[in-house]
C-alpha cells in the first residue's frame, strides 16, 4: 500500500512486474476490500505493517491461514491498544519487531540480523531505499520534510568524515568523554598526552572503544602549548577536524602571597598558551569544518576560591579567548566546572564523591556527560556556561547553630524561582518548566539527603509540591514510606466505598429499624454526587430517629436539580409521612435538598453538613473545562484520551480498563461516568427560585478550605433563607 501517486509510480518503476491491481492506498481502510478481491477473499500470508489504529486492525484482518503480521509501527504498541483474539483462530502468529531491542547486552539476535544484512548486501537482495539526503546544518527542514509524510525512502543526515574530536590530556575524565563521543558516532578521534598511554586501564579502554565501535583512536605526543608543533597537529591530520576538546590542566595551588610567576605561568602554560594556539591554527587549517570547540574552565575562576588565584586567572584566560571566538562567529564553549565526580582530580587527590570543595560537592561523570550533551546542544551563543552541585543544604556554623535550607527552596533555587512561596502545593515539577538537567540535580538531592532513588526523570516531573514538602519533614522515615504514604491513604480512603453501591438498585431505603414506630420523626439522608449514603450509615446507626436514606437509581431523572427533586418528593410523599426532616452529606446533595425545601412546605427543618447549593457551584467551577463535553479533548490533552475522537470512545476506553479491576461491567460504569458528569453540570447551573420558609441549620467546619476566598462564611444560604 501507498499514499501517493508518485509512490505508486516509484513502485512500479522499482518491480517492473507490479501493476497497479497489486497496489492499493494506505490513506484508508479501503485497501482491505481491494485486496480481498484480488486474493478471492483468502487473503495474505505474510502483511508488514506499519499503519495505526483502524488500518492495522483491517491489516490484521487481511491474513489468510497461517499467516503472519510483523508489527514496525510502534503507536499502537506504546499505546496499549486492543487486538481481537479471534484472529488467532486461524493459526496466525504477530510478531512485534522493535530494531533497537537488538543492541541490547546479550542478544545473540543481532550477530544473527547482522549476519543476514551483510550477506544480503554482498548478494545484491539488500539493496540501498532511495535517500533524501540533508547536511548536518539542515536537521530543522530534514524533520519539517519528514512531517510532510511525502518523501520516499529513508531521509537521511550527512555526516563528514571527520576527525573528531582533537582532545587534549588522556586522564580519565577524558576516557569517559571519549567514549561518549564514541558511542555518538564519533569514529576518528586525535588525544593528545605528552606522556602516552600510561595505565591498564587507559589502554584497555582505548582497545574496547576500537574493538567494538571500530573506532580510529591516535594517540599524540606533540606539545600544543609549542606554536610549531600545535600548527604540525593540525595541518597533519589526514581528515578535517570536526571538534576540539581541551581538558588539561595543572594545579599549583597557594594563598595569594605565596604564588609566585613561575607557579602563575606553569598553570596558565597549558590553559593560556594552548588555547590560544589551537585558535590560532584551527582559524587557519579547520575554519569551515570546525563544529565544536569546547574549553573546560573552573568555577574557581566565575566564584573564586582562595589558594587557586594562578588556576581561575589561567581559566579565565581560556574563556576570553572564546568570546573572542563566537564574536568573530566561530564556535567556541568554556563550561566552568565544579568539582568532577568518579573520576575527576578531586577523587584523585582530596577524598571520595561525598567531598565538599568550595560549598559544592563532586558532579557525577554521567550528569557531566549529560550537561556537556544539553550545552552542546543550546540555541544560544553563550560562550561560558557553569555547572556544579550545592553540597548537603545543612551545614554547621562556629557558634554550633544549624543553618537549614529546606528541599522545597533547594528545588526552587533549582528552577530559578527566588520565591518558593509562590509554588502551588498541587503543582507537578513538570509544570514549573523543569529540564533534563534540573531533573538530574534533583535527582541526585533526593538520592544524597533522603536516600530516595527514582527510576527516570518523568518520575521526578510528576512529582508534586506537596509531595515535597511530606518528603522533606518526615526526612526520618524510610523512603519507600515517604513517597508512599500518600499514596496509603488515598487507596484506604478509596476501599471505604462500596463499588457496588455506584449505581443502587433502591430508591429510599431505611436504615435504622430500632426506631421504626415513630412516625412523626423521620430523617432523609439526600444522596451526594455519588449517588448513595454509605458513608453515614454508622451515623444513621446512633440517631433516635427514623433515618431513610434516598439514592439516586437509574430510574431518576437526569434533566435537572428541579425534576430530581419533584421524583424524590413524590416518593417521600408515598410513605405518607406527617413530619420529615431533610439532611445532606455534602456536596452535591445540598442542591437538592435546598429545593425539595422549596417544593415541600411540609418540610420542618433543613440540615446541610458543610455544604450549601453555593458550596457546591464554587466547588464544581474548577472542573468546568474537564467535563464540558465540547472541550473535552483538550482538557485531556496530556493523557493517554487525547488521541481518542470522541467522548464516547474516551469513556468506553477508561471503562474498559476500570472493568479489569472492578467488579463492574463495561455499560454500567460508562452509565454511572454520563450521570456522575451530567450531575456536576447541573449543579453548576443551578440556582434557587425563591427563599426556603423552614428552619435551616448549617454545619460546617472551622478550618478554612482553598474556597474561603471565594465563598462567604453562610456558604451563600444567607441569600436564601
Amino acid at each position: 500500500t501507498v499514499s501517493s501517486i508518485e509512490k505508486r509510480e516509484y513502485l512500479k518503476k522499482l518491480f517492473p512486474r507490479l501493476n497497479d491491481e497489486h497496489i492499493a492506498n494506505s490513506r484508508h481502510t479501503t485497501f482491505e476490500q481491494h485486496i480481498r478481491f484480488i486474493t478471492k477473499g483468502k487473503g495474505v500470508d505474510i502483511v508488514l505493517n506499519s499503519l495505526a489504529e483502524d488500518k492495522l486492525q483491517a491489516s490484521v484482518r487481511l491474513l489468510a491461514q497461517h499467516g503472519r503480521l510483523l508489527e514496525i509501527g510502534k503507536f499502537d504498541l506504546s499505546q496499549n491498544n486492543p487486538l481481537r483474539m479471534g484472529i488467532f483462530l486461524k493459526n496466525t502468529t504477530f510478531h512485534g519487531i522493535l530494531l533497537d531491542s537488538l543492541f541490547e547486552n546479550a542478544n545473540d539476535d543481532w550477530l544473527r540480523v547482522h549476519q543476514l544484512v551483510e550477506q544480503g548486501i554482498q548478494n545484491g537482495i539488500v539493496r540501498p531505499s532511495q535517500s533524501n539526503v540533508f547536511n548536518a546544518n539542515e536537521i530543522e527542514q530534514a524533520f519539517r520534510f519528514m512531517s510532510q509524510e511525502k518523501h520516499m525512502g529513508k531521509v537521511v543526515i550527512k555526516v563528514y568524515d571527520e576527525s573528531l574530536p582533537l582532545i587534549r590530556t588522556i586522564r580519565k575524565t577524558c576516557l569517559e568523554l571519549t567514549e561518549w563521543l564514541v558511542e555518538r558516532g564519533a569514529r576518528n578521534l586525535i588525544l593528545c598526552s605528552r606522556s602516552g598511554i600510561r595505565t591498564g586501564y587507559q589502554l584497555k579502554k582505548i582497545t574496547y572503544l576500537e574493538t567494538f565501535f571500530e573506532a580510529k583512536i591516535s594517540i599524540s605526543k606533540l606539545n600544543i602549548t609549542n606554536e610549531k608543533e600545535c600548527e604540525e597537529l593540525i595541518s597533519q591530520c589526514t581528515l578535517p577536524i570536526g571538534g576540539i576538546f581541551h581538558l588539561a590542566a595543572v594545579l599549583q595551588d597557594g594563598l595569594f602571597e605565596n604564588l609566585t610567576t613561575d607557579l602563575f605561568d606553569q598553570v596558565a602554560d597549558i590553559k593560556y598558551n594552548g588555547t590560544k594556539n589551537l585558535d590560532k591554527y584551527t582559524r587557519i587549517y579547520s575554519q569551515k569544518t570546525l563544529d565544536y570547540f569546547v574549553v573546560f574552565s573552573s568555577i574557581s575562576c566565575g566564584r573564586g576560591n582562595a589558594g587557586q588565584t594562578n588556576y581561575g586567572y589561567a581559566n579565565s584566560t581560556m574563556e576570553r579567548i572564546c568570546q573572542q571566538r563566537q564574536k568573530d562567529g566561530l564556535p567556541a564553549l568554556a563550561i566552568q566546572w565544579g568539582a568532577i565526580g568518579d573520576v575527576g582530580m578531586v577523587i584523585e587527590n582530596l577524598g571520595s564523591n561525598d567531598t565538599i570543595v568550595g560549598g559544592t560537592l563532586p558532579q557525577r561523570m554521567a550528569s557531566c556527560l549529560e550537561t556537556i550533551d544539553y550545552f552542546l546542544q543550546q540555541s544560544t551563543n553563550i560562550p561560558v556556561v557553569l555547572s556544579y552541585v550545592l553540597a548537603e543544604k545543612s551545614q554547621k556554623t562556629s557558634g554550633s547553630s544549624t543553618i537549614s535550607i529546606s528541599l522545597i527552596e533547594t528545588i526552587a533555587n533549582i528552577l530559578g524561582i527566588s520565591d518558593a512561596s509562590t509554588m502551588s502545593s498541587d503543582g507537578i515539577l513538570a509544570d514549573l518548566d523543569l529540564d533534563s538537567l534540573g531533573s538530574v540535580e534533583i535527582k541526585q538531592l533526593l538520592g544524597q539527603k533522603y536516600s530516595i532513588s527514582l527510576a527516570n526523570s518523568k518520575e521526578i516531573q510528576q512529582l508534586t509540591i506537596k509531595r515535597l514538602k511530606e518528603i522533606d519533614s518526615s526526612s526520618s522515615v524510610p523512603a519507600t514510606t515517604a513517597i508512599n504514604n500518600t499514596e496509603t491513604k488515598k487507596s484506604s480512603s478509596i476501599s471505604s466505598f462500596d463499588l457496588s453501591q455506584l449505581l443502587p438498585k433502591d430508591l429510599i431505603v431505611l436504615l435504622n429499624e430500632k426506631v421504626k414506630s415513630n412516625k412523626y420523626h423521620h430523617l432523609f439522608l439526600i444522596h451526594p454526587i455519588e449517588g448513595h449514603v454509605e458513608m453515614l450509615k454508622e451515623l444513621s446507626q446512633l440517631l433516635p430517629i427514623t433515618v431513610f436514606r434516598i439514592q439516586s437509581t437509574n430510574d431518576v431523572p437526569n434533566t435537572s436539580i428541579e425534576d430530581i427533586a419533584a421524583y424524590y418528593i413524590k416518593k417521600i410523599i408515598e410513605i405518607q409521612l406527617t413530619r420529615t426532616y431533610l439532611i445532606d452529606r455534602y456536596s452535591f446533595g445540598a442542591c437538592i435538598a435546598v429545593e425539595i425545601a422549596l417544593q415541600l412546605p411540609s418540610i420542618t427543618q433543613l440540615l446541610l453538613l458543610d455544604s450549601s447549593h453555593s458550596y457546591v457551584v464554587t466547588h464544581t467551577k474548577q472542573y468546568r473545562t474537564k467535563f464540558d463535553e465540547p472541550k473535552y479533548a483538550e482538557a485531556a490533552i496530556l493523557s493517554d484520551l487525547a488521541n481518542l475522537p470522541s467522548y464516547d470512545t474516551c469513556l468506553l476506553f477508561a471503562a474498559e480498563i476500570l472493568n479489569k479491576t472492578i467488579n463492574i461491567v463495561v455499560d454500567n460504569i460508562i452509565l454511572i461516568a454520563k450521570r456522575f458528569h451530567n450531575k456536576l453540570l447541573l449543579a453548576e447551573k443551578y440556582i434557587p427560585s425563591n427563599k426556603i420558609q423552614c428552619h435551616t441549620i448549617l454545619f460546617r467546619v472551622q478550618t478554612s478550605s482553598e474556597y474561603s476566598e471565594t465563598i462567604r462564611d453562610d456558604y451563600g444560604m444567607s441569600i436564601i433563607c
